[in-house]
């Protein structure tokens, strides 16, 4: 259903009604707050106001019933309450000696009510003087105001007040609604409609990437992901062309991976919907951000995972020379992306404050010979020099997050030789300063490359930015690396800056702070050896839950030279009923699944096991959710371990021999396969 102009009407639960609803109850608290506040100060000022007046009147019957009561004149205590009395406001009025009332008067509705009574009343404002003569008490004056006029002037002026409030809230309302559609529900209102024509399957529908603010980020990512769908279906169909042997097959999986696309851009589709739920305000812009960088990994991921799988599986097949270079291009774009995606959803959890440091002992020299081992080789294809070097001083063993640390040192190194195309890189490790528990460690990393000029120094930390826009098309990349390590070297309590000569080289410096208590006596972990690729695996009978069937052929295709059998269930009921069958030597447990999800199904499967004595099947959880939280549910609902999607052979390999060390092989019973 659209309007009479082509736009369609809003949703009850539509973004730009919320945010209506959600400007409306901000303008109308803040208005109301003010309209309070004001309201107060005024009954505070006509209650000072009336106490005044009482103050007032009581001076005067402090100076002017002195000689009258002295001089017992009860005509002159009589004439003074007269006088009093002409104030509307005084209700009662009485003089008193210390043997009887001189006078007192009242006002006629009030008639027959002693001072007690208005004492009592909360409607009266009551004030009792003391007369004195020579300093001696004589007499007291007692006075009784009502609060009619107090309260009546104040209904008045609360009526006022809030009319004014209702006034400006609407106008304030109005005037917010305007704005907020002109600079953000419109636009993205367009976006969802371009980002809804892609997913009907348009790749060459128009996106507006001209805003520079996060909607601009938005669609421009959204942009690429089209490109890179583009050239995705673009490689396919060449590799479909040069590959004979397996044309007829090919050809059926790039119409069934060109269907799943679509279904991938519906889902897509989605997450843009909850993106807009989760966005009440522009101010949440980073938020929003956040759960669409989360979601889009996900939904990339799945897909990528039988995309990569298929091309390892190529990569071992006899190739002809043009064919390999086909599949290694396919394969290198696809790792590009993965990291580029690691990288996101690494800026994204920092800037959602989702991100946390470990504390462990770990030798320093170890990740330098690793970081330096890894990065030897970019650095001898390039014809480089690499050195890395620890002063003696520097604390051989320290305490903090050794992933992280490497992580920074392989963004900085990596970006010091993809820009330098001669000379070297260096790695340097000083002592900054030591209190006998920590010590703040500087790290300086010096190439001899292009440089960066000196107004733009202070923005390539920045994410999304570099150097100056050629340097994207020249060297690639997306700009976040340094914006990574940035965050993290802040959150090691150390700071990151650089130095610079265009077309001398560049010296990049960061400190961090590691803890270096003397007398600890943890014990390190013991480095990771895995097995040889070539170790054959032990049979194992599996049983895979995967309601997709791409990333389960995938899976079967690696396990065909195996002596692994696998039974695929393609969704999580039927899995379970299966498992309760036995005979199981392992389970491949995808997580996101029809009728039943991965986290029920495990949950299922381990409390059948209890209630049945039977030892635990090792459970290993393959998911799409690549975030750390995601990895811990999978544990906590019963998983022995967690694999992201796309999962390498050698990856999955090594993990099967893991779980099944120390278990034998069971014989067979069913034929389950």
């Amino acid at each position: 259903m659209t309007t009479h102009n082509g736009a369609r009407p809003p949703r009850a639960d539509s973004l730009s009604r919320r945010a209506k609803l959600a400007q409306l109850a901000f303008i109308s608290a803040i208005v109301l707050v003010f309209s309070c506040a004001l309201i107060l100060f005024n009954a505070y000022r006509l209650h000072v106001r009336l106490s005044e007046r009482a103050d007032s009147i009581a001076h005067l019957a402090r100076t002017s019933l002195a000689s009258a009561v002295w001089q017992v004149d009860y005509a002159s205590a009589r004439d003074f309450i007269d006088a009093v009395l002409q104030d509307d406001s005084v209700a009662f009025a009485q003089v008193v000696t210390g043997r009887e009332v001189m006078a007192a008067k009242s006002r006629p509705r009030f008639a027959g009510h002693d001072f007690d009574y208005f004492t009592k009343d909360r409607r009266f404002f009551t004030k009792s003087v003391e007369i004195r003569k020579y300093g001696d008490w004589i007499g007291s004056f007692n006075l009784a105001m009502t609060t009619e006029g107090y309260v009546q002037e104040m209904a008045m002026y609360v009526g006022l007040t809030l009319a004014m409030a209702l006034a400006l809230i609407l106008t304030l309302t109005l005037a917010a609604v305007r704005y907020m559609r002109k600079h953000f529900l419109a636009p993205l209102m367009d976006l969802e409609e371009s980002a809804t024509t892609i997913a009907d399957g348009n790749l060459d529908a128009p996106i507006d990437t001209s805003a520079s603010n996060e909607l601009g980020s938005l669609a421009r990512a959204i942009d690429d992901m089209r490109q890179s769908v583009r050239h995705l279906i673009h490689d396919l169909q060449e590799a479909n062309a040069k590959l004979q042997n397996h044309q007829n097959q090919l050809e059926s999986k790039v119409k069934e991976r060109t269907e799943e696309l679509n279904r991938k851009n519906e889902s897509l589709n989605g997450a843009l919907e909850q993106v807009r739920r989760a966005k009440k305000a522009a101010e949440r812009a980073n938020a929003a951000k956040s759960s669409f960088l989360a979601s889009m990994s996900h939904e990339i991921r799945t897909p990528m995972n039988a995309i990569l799988g298929m091309a390892d599986i190529l990569w071992e097949t006899e190739l002809s020379r043009d064919q390999a270079r086909y599949v290694d291009v396919f394969r290198t774009a696809g790792e590009n992306l993965l990291e580029i995606l690691d990288d996101i959803l690494d800026l994204s959890k920092i800037e959602a404050g989702h991100l946390t440091l470990e504390k462990t002992w770990f030798q320093l020299s170890d990740i330098l010979d690793r970081t330096c081992g890894v990065i030897q080789g970019k650095a001898s294809k390039k014809g480089l020099g690499l050195s890395c070097a620890s002063a003696p001083e520097v604390p051989p063993r320290i305490n903090g997050d050794p992933t992280r640390l490497r992580q920074i040192l392989f963004n900085l190194l990596g970006n010091a030789i993809k820009f330098t195309d001669k000379g070297s890189v260096a790695l340097n490790v000083d002592l900054a300063s030591d209190d006998g528990e920590t010590a703040l460690l500087h790290f300086s990393i010096t190439d001899t490359g292009v440089g960066v000029s000196g107004d733009k120094l202070g923005a390539i930390f920045d994410a999304f930015t570099q150097a100056d826009s050629s340097t994207t098309r020249q060297f690639g990349g997306t700009g976040l690396g340094l914006a990574i390590s940035k965050e993290l070297v802040h959150m090691m309590g150390g700071r990151i800056w650089a130095e610079s000569t265009p077309g001398k080289g560049s010296i990049f410096h960061f400190t961090a702070r590691f803890g270096t208590a003397a007398g600890s006596e943890t014990a390190l972990p013991p480095a990771d050896n895995p097995p040889a690729d070539e170790d054959p695996l032990p049979p194992l009978n599996i049983l895979m839950f995967e309601d997709s069937r791409y990333n389960a052929f995938v899976t079967q295709t690696y396990l065909q030279s195996t002596p692994c059998t696998m039974t695929v269930a393609e969704d999580g009921a039927a899995g379970v009923e299966l498992f309760k069958k036995g005979g199981w030597d392992l389970v491949l447990m995808d997580i996101q699944m029809p009728v039943m999800d991965g986290f029920e199904a495990t949950r299922i499967i381990r409390e059948w096991e209890r209630e049945h004595g039977l030892d635990p099947v090792p459970v290993v959880a393959m998911t799409a959710f690549a975030m750390d939280e995601d990895a811990r549910r999978c544990l906590r609902a019963g998983a022995d371990s967690h694999l992201p999607k796309p999962v390498k052979k050698s990856t999955l390999f090594e993990t099967l021999r893991k779980l099944a060390a120390g278990r034998s092989a069971r014989p067979k019973g069913n034929d389950h396969a």
